[in-house]
Parts: structure tokens; C-alpha cells; sequence
């Protein structure tokens, strides 16, 4: 049995406080199912932090932020009393007067003489994080902490966020609570109204808001709000358009025009993805985007000299004109095969050496792509 907390197996509120930054924006929002590789780093990097031990964590680069962070945290600590309790992955129940959600914190420390506390959070990704005074995950939890111990007065709330260098708090009174609550019970409330919506149908137009944060909702593809707003570009972009449903797309009658449109914004958006990548490349720091390679690409040049170096690995012209355009990671597999038993991976690579030396193996620049993080 392992040591190491198990974090993937907990479940979420249905607006969990993680969420209500994007629910606040849109209440008709709901993100997506599933996992990421980068989800996936954040969990195993909060489970070694949890119990203060990286020996479980893939890479340097998670073991990395695990260190930033234990140091940040250390440091943004000496600024305060001795600690008296403390708590990891502390779950607080959230009373919303007429709703309410709950979540888990990642750390709460109770100082000396139990009247204020420290309350932290770690993220380990590249996203913006707001401060927590305008955060509504940092000010649910924060609710939620002081309902659970009514003998705190103050709360400093603070999220940890080593790739950005970043240490972001914000001190909470008792006194903030009802506003705090009055805020987040908006919030919640609302999507409450607007979300289940979509099990009939679609909500309606006005309680759609689109913002930057629909590439991460579930409903992405059939927004009423993206549909009437890819339009709207599409128009202000030529004024010849007519006025169409855009989510009418089961019309023949429409689907000239929708198709038309869509060209149109597909054009413009190809021009902000390769501005958006060029910016990248250069270094330029982006909201919840990376850089991410995608390799070099490597083929023959001289296909004369391919046959004469691919006879001396007993690959025949018939076997080589099979392969169609010569990709040169199956050749040298089949240059392998020819191989003696157990030297398959040295005739490989011999083969790839020699083709190299002939000067007949061009590569491409290495080619990249935005992702999201």
C-alpha cells in the first residue's frame, strides 16, 4: 500500500469552488470531463506536498516545483507567529444562506492563540491567478474556513504559484464575512438557474456569456452565445453578410451561409494562431497557453543513393518501392529486420548513420504548436 494520498479518487461539488471563476463569468458554464497531463502533474506534485515528500513525483521539473513551492512558503511563513495546528487538505463545508458547495484547501494553519490563521493553496500551473480578494475559489474556501472555526477572526489567504515567481495574499476579517457570503451565493445560485438548462435543450441566449474561458466548458460546441458571436465577427469582417441562425445548422437552406461564414472567421483565426504562436516563441508570456514541440520531420533527398546504401541492408528496390515515399523511420526498421539476430537496433541506427554521412537525409525546422495548459 503506498504512503502517498490519493487525490484523483476524490469527487467535486457540483460547483465546486475551483469552478466559480468561470461560473461567475457564465453561469451556463460546465467544464469538461476527463484529465490532462498537466492535471495530472498538479495532483502528484500536491500529493508530495501533502506529505512532504517528492520521492514520488516523474521528473526535475515536478521535483522543481515542489522545491519553489516549499520555499516560497517557508519564507511567506517566517512573516507570522508561531504555527499551533496545522492542517493539509482541509475540506470545509460552504453555507451559502439559500445554497451551498464545498471543496478542500490545501493548507490551513492555525496560529499562535487560535484567533488567525494562514490559508494556502498551491498551483502549479502556467494560468493568470487572480489575487485572492477577487478570486471566488480563495474567498469560498475562506468562507468556509471561517464557518468551521468561529473562534478565528482573521484569515490571510494565499496561493503559492511558482511558475510565475508569484506569492499572492490577502487578509479576510470575520467582519467580511455576510458580504463574502452574499457575493458567492450569487454566484453559485445562478448557475444553479442557468446549468441544468442544458438537459433540455439550451439555455437561453442572455444567460450565455462568452469569454476566454469556453475552450474549457463542456458545452463549447453547442453554445447559442459562440454561435451568435462567431456571426458578429464574421460581419464586422464583411458587411455583405445576411442574418442567419447560426445554430440552425440542421437547414440545407442555411448551410451555405453558415459555411460561408465559418471560412470567413476560420481565416481570421488562422492569422491570431500564428500571431499567437509567433509571440510565443519569442518568449511572450500567455494566459493559460504554452509552447509545445511537435519535433523535426526528417526525409530522403537522393533517392540514388538510398537504393545503393538500402542494397547493403539487404533491402531489395521491389521491397523499397513498397514503402511508397521512403519514411525513414520504416526503413531503417526494415533495414533492422535484415539484421542478424540481436543486432537489429545497432543495422538500425548503422543505417541512419550512413545515410547521414551521404548527406541525403534533410530536416525540417523544428515545428511547434499552442496548447493549452
Amino acid at each position: 500500500m503506498s504512503d502517498h494520498p490519493d487525490h484523483q479518487s476524490r469527487g467535486h461539488a457540483e460547483f465546486s469552488p475551483s469552478s466559480l471563476k468561470y461560473v461567475a463569468k457564465c453561469p451556463a458554464y460546465k467544464g469538461r470531463d476527463g484529465t490532462s497531463a498537466a492535471a495530472e502533474r498538479g495532483t502528484r506534485i500536491h500529493e508530495a506536498l501533502e506529505v512532504h515528500d517528492p520521492s514520488a513525483l516523474h521528473d526535475e521539473e515536478e521535483v522543481d516545483i515542489y522545491n519553489q513551492i516549499v520555499e516560497m512558503e517557508d519564507a511567506f511563513m517566517a512573516n507570522f507567529p508561531a504555527v499551533e495546528e496545522e492542517l493539509n487538505e482541509i475540506q470545509v463545508d460552504v453555507d451559502l444562506n439559500t445554497t451551498e458547495t464545498w471543496g478542500t484547501c490545501d493548507r490551513f494553519l492555525i496560529l499562535k492563540g487560535r484567533e488567525s490563521a494562514v490559508m494556502g493553496d498551491y498551483k502549479t500551473g502556467i494560468s493568470i491567478i487572480d489575487p485572492p480578494e477577487n478570486n471566488e475559489q480563495a474567498i469560498t474556501y475562506t468562507i468556509g474556513a471561517f464557518q468551521r472555526y468561529p473562534d478565528i477572526k482573521e484569515i490571510t489567504f494565499v496561493f503559492y504559484v511558482p511558475l510565475h515567481n508569484a506569492t499572492l495574499h490577502h487578509k479576510f476579517s470575520r467582519e467580511d464575512l455576510p458580504d463574502l457570503v452574499d457575493r458567492m451565493e450569487k454566484v453559485v445560485r445562478e448557475g444553479e438557474r442557468v446549468r441544468p438548462q442544458w438537459e433540455d435543450g439550451q439555455p437561453d441566449l442572455d444567460d450565455c456569456n462568452p469569454t476566454q474561458y469556453c475552450r474549457f466548458c463542456k458545452f463549447e460546441d453547442v453554445c447559442p452565445a459562440l454561435g451568435g458571436l462567431v456571426v458578429e465577427v464574421a460581419k464586422k469582417l464583411d458587411s455583405t453578410i445576411p442574418d442567419v441562425d447560426p445554430n440552425n445548422i440542421d437547414d440545407p437552406k442555411r448551410l451555405s451561409e453558415l459555411f460561408r461564414i465559418a471560412k470567413i472567421v476560420e481565416n481570421w483565426a488562422s492569422t491570431i494562431k500564428a500571431k499567437t504562436l509567433e509571440a510565443a516563441k519569442e518568449g511572450v508570456e500567455l494566459d493559460g497557453l504554452k509552447l509545445r514541440s511537435m519535433g523535426r520531420t526528417r526525409s530522403i533527398n537522393d533517392n540514388k543513393k538510398l537504393v545503393d546504401i538500402a542494397a547493403d541492408y539487404g533491402i531489395d528496390l521491389e521491397t523499397l518501392l513498397d514503402q511508397g515515399k521512403f519514411p525513414l523511420g520504416k526503413l531503417a526498421k526494415l533495414a533492422g529486420s535484415q539484421a542478424p539476430a540481436g543486432e537489429g537496433k545497432f543495422f538500425e541506427q548503422n543505417f541512419v548513420d550512413q545515410l547521414t554521412e551521404e548527406g541525403i537525409i534533410s530536416t525540417s525546422d523544428e515545428r511547434f504548436t499552442i496548447a493549452n495548459q
